[in-house]
């Protein structure tokens, strides 16, 4: 099989449960992130180049390494250090997406302003990329900075032969007040979901299956569904299972770009541990005629602060794409 999205990936934490009916392994650790250039400690690729055929991300500030995903800071729009390592074994071309309070946000990046940062790198290939939230956010309180690199963006699921959740990698992070409290306020009412069905595996699903009667298989999506232009789009979610989660939340890119779903900028819904949260994402197709990939992820425990036990990846979507015509 020839996965033009990459391979197997190392995230700096150590995750439980994984989604089991990846197409592929997941490798996870638990370590101190990141390293900073006034540190002689070894680099991403030196650390883990005995790993096999992964990717590796981490951030940090500019004094200190990250510890179970807190990340302190004096304001929203510090040097902050997007660690990023392909340990595969040819160049890959990926694209650096970044969220606060699971809001997609502009940052800085070589004194350019970025919505997307898409760059290539080599084999074996270490980059520190210094960034700059485009924000006028306090830091009287604590942020959720999601980071997400994914693999090919200009590539479409609807040309290879296979789908895949494993397509790159996305964190969420807590960047805590140098000062202030460390509190996060959730934005929306978590609701509950249409219904809660007792499937066997964790994670995300969206697909156009509707059925929730009898339901005990998940299925799929096609690599490529056909809409017209400004169509609402239906999908239907099967989003959940988390252990010790009593919410989850939901982000959907089109095309990379963060899209309005159910009229909000993300679905966030009650999480019952043993049980998958069942819903349906309604979003306008784009205007104009084109191939758009849909990806999405969804992170448990959105609004608690990172330690040791909340901090970790969060599942993505099996990619597909959305033809328009």
């Amino acid at each position: 099989m020839n996965n033009k999205f990459g391979r197997v990936i190392i995230s700096c934490i150590l995750k439980k449960n994984t989604l089991c009916i990846c197409l592929m392994t997941v490798v996870f650790f638990l370590v101190s992130c990141g390293r900073t250039a006034s540190q002689n400690s070894p680099g991403l690729a030196e650390t883990y180049q005995d790993f096999g055929n992964v990717i590796v991300l981490g951030v940090v500030n500019d004094s200190e390494p990250t510890i179970s995903g807190l990340i302190h800071m004096d304001t929203v729009a510090d040097n902050l250090h997007v660690q990023f390592a392909n340990l595969t074994q040819k160049e890959h071309e990926y694209i650096l997406k970044l969220f606060l309070d699971y809001q997609e946000t502009d940052f800085y990046l070589n004194e350019q302003k970025h919505n997307g940062y898409v760059f290539s790198a080599a084999a074996g290939e270490e980059l520190d990329l210094v960034v700059n939230l485009d924000t006028d956010a306090s830091m009287d309180e604590s942020h959720i900075l999601t980071a997400a690199v994914l693999t090919a963006p200009d590539t479409h699921a609807k040309d290879l032969d296979f789908i895949s959740n494993s397509y790159g990698i996305v964190m969420n992070y807590e960047l805590a007040p140098a000062e202030g409290e460390r509190r996060i306020n959730p934005t929306q009412v978590c609701r509950e979901p249409d219904v809660y069905l007792e499937l066997e595996y964790q994670g995300i699903m969206l697909n156009q299956d509707y059925e929730t009667e009898g339901n005990s298989v998940v299925y799929l999506p096609p690599s490529n569904i056909t809409v017209q232009p400004n169509e609402t789009v239906s999908l239907a979610y099967r989003a959940g299972n988390y252990e010790k989660a009593d919410d989850i939340l939901i982000l959907l890119l089109l095309d990379w770009k963060q899209q309005q779903v159910n009229g909000s900028p993300f679905e966030y819904v009650k999480n019952i541990p043993g049980l998958m949260s069942y819903g349906t994402l309604e979003f306008t197709a784009p205007s104009e005629p084109g191939f758009y990939e849909v990806t999405a992820f969804v992170s448990e425990q959105p609004y608690e602060l990172r330690n040791r036990e909340t901090f970790h990846t969060s599942d993505t979507s099996y990619r597909f794409t959305l033809t328009v015509e």
